[in-house]
């Protein structure tokens, strides 16, 4: 099946609706109450969008292979969840639910057992539910779908905004203790009467929903620090240091192994390679849990994880931008020629290196860089990143059509063919294949 962005945006929010739906018949058969799960005040959990749009799209290239098939299912459904679990309780300031122990990275053999339970489930939904839902949304017109995506789209960005806004009514950990006493009538001071509703409508439906939710501990501290513990600045930091350590590595692996110096960089502008980049962004998130486990935990969980990002990442580009930057069918034990058991074995032992003794290292240097300075940086740094990341997949694209023998009608071809021909494009990403 080929889908287009109209499609996955629908299954996005419907596979979220969904998975709402279900949670809220687990929580009613176990504590015989409603409750409204998710992040949203909407009926909606979009983790569980995320997770179909994910398996939709790359499941297809492993239909040979059952075992791998789950695998796969097993590692998108974990981290998805652990990342969700993870956004949540930074923008709540609150555990939510406890993805930590209850999945497949909290060392724990329950978590193990449930994550591979919720995997077999959502490996089902994908493979014999899913082939019914495009069956019958194939027959809905786009333009339905695409007013239809648009208005919910609209809603949510709504919902958002009521979500953010009762948090920042509730930064101090003073008024997160209050947030108790709303439902019991006591009045907080905030201001305006639509700003008052609000405020306690989002916090009570949080209370409601989550009774046992945890106020985050250990995170406040009178003496500030630039980027304490895994927060979005370091997370930044950490990937912009990797991406560059990640491009260095392979370009000297390359003149190492072939004799040649070739630019293994992700974009257009600077030696970043965005895979490593990434890669560390998630090794730091997810296996953070795992840090005073033995190694064979950290190996485990990285080589999974590493494998499924690896294959996911090659799968992405070509679905996305109709080329692919490595193929090991050659080697070994490939998956599809897009990953193989030597490298998953090199994640796992990445992993274990990385978390046990370069990220401790690293992430204490960052912390010791001058706050105001390191802020404005790394707002920099971002918007650097983003400009250098957006105008390399115009170019991608642009050098994709131009292939294809599509002539530059907008101003914006135009540009892109006077500024960035083939040659510097097959410079800079020397193994980039178009896919036919």
């Amino acid at each position: 099946m080929e889908y287009t962005y109209t499609q996955l945006v629908t299954y996005f929010l419907f596979y979220g609706f969904l998975g709402w739906v279900l949670e809220v018949i687990v929580v009613a058969v176990k504590d015989r109450r409603f409750s409204n799960r998710g992040f949203f005040d909407l009926p909606v959990c979009l983790q569980y969008g995320v997770m179909v749009d994910i398996l939709i799209l790359v499941l297809p290239t492993l239909q040979e292979h059952f075992l791998l098939r789950y695998l796969f299912t097993l590692a998108v459904v974990s981290v998805t969840e652990y990342l969700a679990g993870d956004l949540s309780r930074r923008i709540w300031r609150r555990r939510l639910w406890q993805y930590e122990k209850n999945g497949l990275f909290g060392g724990e053999r329950k978590g193990l057992l449930l994550a591979m339970g919720k995997a077999a489930a959502v490996l089902l939904l994908a493979q014999l539910v899913h082939p019914l839902i495009f069956t019958v949304s194939s027959l809905i017109p786009v333009f339905v779908l695409r007013v239809a995506d648009g208005i919910i789209l609209g809603i949510l960005g709504l919902d958002l905004a009521a979500v953010l806004y009762a948090v920042h009514k509730s930064k101090t950990q003073e008024e997160l203790l209050e947030a108790r006493k709303v439902q019991q009538n006591e009045q907080l001071a905030v201001q305006g009467r639509l700003g008052a509703k609000l405020y306690h409508a989002v916090w009570n439906r949080l209370n409601r929903a989550y009774p046992d939710m945890e106020e985050r501990q250990g995170e406040e501290s009178a003496d500030y620090v630039f980027a304490r513990g895994v927060c979005l600045d370091k997370l930044i930091w950490v990937f912009i240091i990797c991406a560059f350590l990640g491009d260095l590595i392979e370009t000297l692996f390359c003149r190492v192994t072939g004799g040649v110096w070739m630019s293994r960089s992700s974009v257009i502008y600077g030696a970043f390679s965005i895979v490593w980049g990434i890669g560390a962004v998630l090794l730091t998130v997810v296996l953070q849990r795992l840090s005073g486990k033995e190694d064979r935990y950290v190996f485990f969980a990285g080589a999974v994880l590493g494998g499924a990002y690896e294959y996911l990442c090659s799968v992405f580009t070509e679905v996305f931008f109709g080329t692919t930057f490595w193929d090991y069918s050659w080697m070994p034990f490939n998956i599809g020629g897009r990953t193989n058991l030597l490298y998953c074995i090199f994640w796992g032992l990445l992993s274990v290196v990385w978390v046990k003794i370069c990220y401790p290292v690293i992430s204490g240097w960052i912390e010791k860089l001058p706050a105001l300075w390191a802020k404005v940086a790394t707002w920099a740094v971002i918007v650097l990143m983003v400009c250098d990341a957006l105008l390399s997949a115009a170019v991608m694209v642009r050098y994709v059509e131009r292939k294809a023998g599509k002539q530059a009608q907008t101003v914006a071809e135009i540009f892109l063919d006077a500024h960035y021909s083939d040659e510097l494009v097959e410079k800079v990403w020397p193994n980039m294949e178009i896919q036919e």
